[in-house]
């Protein structure tokens, strides 16, 4: 009866932590094109590593990479991957596996194409998302089964991966109110945001870092059914580095932390192609305790 009970709840908590990584991705979604003069702060070969907690326990970790350049529809584009996997018991009640890659057109950024892969606990599901913008249709396909659903596409729009980083391409202004589309096959989702809060704030990766707060609107379902809300911090600089999740929950409080980069080449000031030169390195200064802010 006991053992029963905490796989009950251990599931629960795994299927919350599951909702705030996503959460991280797409709230950030943005269907805007890129200006003349816009900065692209990342760079082929970097990798954010976060771990992911429940209270002051690590239950898993999280990574997220441009692993290069890729054409997708004839178009050169940012192949972008993120995944996620629990650790440690957690692992063993219910374990979570799952890779997300996204192709973003380096000159338009946008997306063209979506691909998932993922396990939680017994349940698995793969499918992909093509953005066919010279057809003017999204086809989405199951993996599993090989069914395919087309939808009406007459924008270009963001995937849960690409619209983290477009979003860092933007400039957000403290106390200045935004509102993004974010589309999800025949859906759009409209979520307003207002950077609200400007402190530094320490992470493993960078030390003392300037970052800007933001509780996005409306928050997840599942955050408001248990009486929660939720934060997350960019820092406050040219890279709009996501930096830290906090969701504070009636049943506890789950973070996102970032542990660790790893840097590729030189960013570009005004196109979608990054120059060349810089190695890859990790940055991990110190070992001060984990961020803990709203």
């Amino acid at each position: 009866m006991h053992h029963a009970f905490l796989y009950s709840a251990q599931l629960g908590i795994m299927k919350r932590l599951t909702a705030i990584l996503v959460l991280l991705l797409v709230l950030s979604g943005l269907t805007l094109a890129k200006d003349a003069d816009t900065v692209i702060p990342f760079r082929v070969g970097e990798k954010l590593t976060y771990q992911i907690f429940w209270g002051p326990f690590v239950v898993g970790r999280a990574t997220l990479e441009v692993a290069g350049i890729e054409p997708a529809d004839g178009h050169n584009c940012y192949h972008l991957v993120a995944k996620a996997k629990t650790s440690g018991l957690i692992d063993l009640l219910f374990p979570v596996d799952s890779t997300a890659e996204s192709w973003l057109d380096c000159d338009g950024l946008f997306a063209r194409r979506y691909t998932e892969n993922r396990t939680e606990g017994t349940h698995h599901r793969t499918g992909e998302a093509h953005y066919d913008y010279a057809r003017k249709e999204t086809v989405i396909t199951n993996r599993l089964n090989g069914h395919a659903k087309h939808y009406p596409l007459d924008q270009p729009v963001q995937d849960v991966i690409s619209s983290l980083y477009v979003v860092r391409t933007r400039k957000l202004l403290l106390d200045s109110e935004e509102t993004f589309t974010i589309n999800a096959a025949s859906t759009n989702y409209t979520v307003t945001v207002r950077p609200d809060l400007r402190k530094a704030i320490w992470v493993h990766a960078l030390g003392d870092t300037q970052a800007l707060r933001i509780e996005p609107m409306p928050t997840l379902s599942i955050v408001s059914a248990n009486k929660g809300r939720m934060w997350f911090w960019i820092s406050d600089d040219a890279r709009r580095l996501p930096l830290l999740v906090n969701s504070e929950l009636k049943l506890g409080n789950a973070k996102l932390v970032l542990f660790s980069i790893g840097t590729g080449n030189t960013p570009s000031t005004t196109t979608g192609t990054p120059a060349r030169g810089a190695n890859s390195s990790t940055l991990t200064p110190t070992d001060k305790p984990l961020a803990s802010q709203r």
